[in-house]
């Protein structure tokens, strides 16, 4: 279902549509951050039909990470991945103040192959200069081995407990530049079709707990821990879409 729509027309006298990735009228800052964020967050409610709809979104923004070999992380990363996150539609509103929000997954490499795979949230405010609401596709790469451990927590800050930082892109980087890699976590952004490095510091990482028991159950939500030791590949056919990407795009295991 094509996502709806609102509109308002007094505010500053112009009108905007929230969410989108248009810039909207000038002069909106908390009002607009009151809106768009509970629409999005609102969204996540109904259970099946949109964490089904999330995880193929998820599957399919890694496909279009390797798409483009020159707009591509080097082959070096991807071959070192521990852990790989997709949140579609990360969406941030703001006027010199903004804040963002956005849902996706994330899965862990296991001996056998990538892991059932958690639900999450980016949440965080930022500052700048910013105007409009935008919406963008975001790729976590973790390259530490403690990743499963911190990505089970209920809640981090990128920059934080791990140090993030804009993912180089191109596959044919020379070995010296790839032996370079020194942060913990690579993160990407879908921008104009193709993907670029961004800065995430002091986005917050959050579990979805909700989505993980619609999926799960009560009992197995509990343990994320648990969900990225355990091989995904026998897991419920509504997360498939996800690691079936993962497994073609990324690799099965661990290089």
């Amino acid at each position: 279902m094509p996502p709806r729509s609102h509109s308002t027309s007094d505010l500053g006298g112009k009108s905007m549509a929230l969410p989108g990735s248009r810039p909207i009228a000038q002069g909106v800052v908390f009002p607009m951050l009151l809106a768009v964020l509970p629409v999005a967050v609102l969204a996540q409610s109904r259970p099946e039909g949109k964490l089904a709809d999330r995880a193929r979104r998820a599957g399919q923004i890694v496909t279009e990470l390797v798409r483009e070999a020159d707009h591509s992380p080097p082959q070096s990363l991807l071959n070192r991945a521990t852990c790989v996150a997709a949140v579609p539609e990360v969406v941030q509103v703001g006027l010199e103040i903004g804040g963002k929000v956005g849902f996706g997954l994330a899965s862990c490499r296991t001996p056998t192959g990538w892991s059932l795979p958690t639900f999450v949230a980016l949440k965080g405010g930022t500052f700048g200069l910013q105007i409009g609401v935008q919406s963008t596709d975001v790729v976590l790469v973790f390259l530490n081995e403690n990743a499963p451990r911190l990505i089970s927590t209920t809640s981090f800050d990128l920059g934080g407990q791990a140090s993030v930082a804009a993912g180089p892109v191109g596959r044919n980087l020379s070995a010296e530049t790839d032996y370079k890699l020194t942060a913990e976590i690579y993160s990407y952004s879908k921008t104009k079709g193709l993907f670029a490095g961004i800065n995430l510091a002091g986005t917050k990482w959050e579990i979805d707990s909700r989505a993980n028991r619609a999926v799960y159950g009560e009992t197995r939500a509990r343990d994320v821990s648990g969900l990225l030791r355990t091989d995904g590949a026998a897991g419920p056919a509504l997360v498939q879409p996800f690691l079936g990407s993962l497994r073609r795009h990324v690799g099965a295991t661990q290089r």
